[in-house]
């Protein structure tokens, strides 16, 4: 049994690496867009999207692996990757990433099945859907995020929208440190309460006024306080549901974290998982708005 010594120690280094890799992983994002935003390149962004999305495939396709899915780990991973990172094909030209995502998920889905033009062997469904999964789940949907960058202030979008999610996850894990006793879904994710859910929401509405009152109106995204508000809303409950997605699909994996990459924090997909569900979000809402 573990001495309760050394279980507080645990936590107050888990709060520590949080406190320190957290701060720091936002400042080099905050400085990427930055940079994104004074030179008019995409370029940078649209690598790290890149990155970000075979990461996370690869984390995914693994986790599936484990599971005994065993889906073809360099398929998911390059489909992921090209969809993340569309706006190096087509930086200016979104109806040109429109036509490419659409191609690309058909070429995906040929590959996937090029291996299986023969006899059925076990197993071969588990395999076909766990290499197709990672490329909807990851990469398509964190390419999204891209269509919410378009523009001169499309740099500035995209910080609404990873400050306004990522405010989500640290409100509702300081919060619920703090004073969760209710627990919203145990069953799926057994550390969210619903007063951490609650917290989330109030800061994922505070952080959206914040880069409001810092960038100044965002054309096509959001101009006024009031609708900061609205989309910061938006955007903390589709960062909640993604948060409860990935739980349920670790849970079915078998595993606590995507992978060990991030001390106390879990890997990539752990770190972007808000952004899956917040950048089609925000995508809706500037089409609708």
């Amino acid at each position: 049994m573990t001495a309760p010594s050394d279980v507080s120690l645990a936590r107050r280094r888990g709060l520590l690496v949080r406190l320190t890799v957290a701060p720091a992983v936002l400042a080099t994002v905050v400085g990427l867009l930055w940079w994104h935003d004074r030179s008019g390149s995409s370029a940078p962004t649209d690598v790290v999207l890149l990155l970000l999305g075979a990461g996370a495939a690869w984390e995914t396709a693994t986790m599936l692996g484990a599971a005994g899915r065993g889906p073809a780990r360099s398929t998911a991973v390059l489909f992921s990757a090209a969809l993340a990172g569309l706006g190096l094909l087509a930086p200016d030209d979104p109806g040109l990433r429109a036509s490419a995502r659409s191609l690309l998920l058909a070429l995906a889905v040929l590959v996937a099945f090029a291996g299986h033009f023969r006899a059925v062997r076990d197993g071969d469904l588990d395999r076909l859907l766990a290499t197709l999964f990672p490329v909807v789940y990851v990469g398509y949907l964190l390419g999204l995020l891209r269509e919410v960058g378009d523009g001169p202030a499309g740099a500035r979008c995209i910080l609404f929208v990873v400050v306004a999610s990522k405010a989500s996850d640290i409100g509702g894990w300081v919060v619920g440190k703090a004073i969760g006793r209710h627990k919203m879904l145990p069953s799926v994710s057994p550390g969210k309460t619903w007063e951490g859910t609650a917290g989330g929401l109030a800061f994922s509405i505070g952080a959206a006024l914040l880069v409001l009152q810092l960038t100044g109106p965002l054309p096509g995204l959001a101009e006024r306080p009031a609708e900061a508000a609205a989309l910061g809303l938006l955007l903390g409950v589709a960062s909640i549901l993604a948060g409860l997605t990935q739980s349920a699909l670790k849970r079915r994996c078998g595993v606590k974290d995507s992978s060990t990459l991030l001390p106390e924090m879990g890997g990539l997909l752990d770190m972007v998982d808000s952004l899956l569900l917040a950048a089609p979000a925000a995508l809706l809402w500037s089409l609708l708005r």
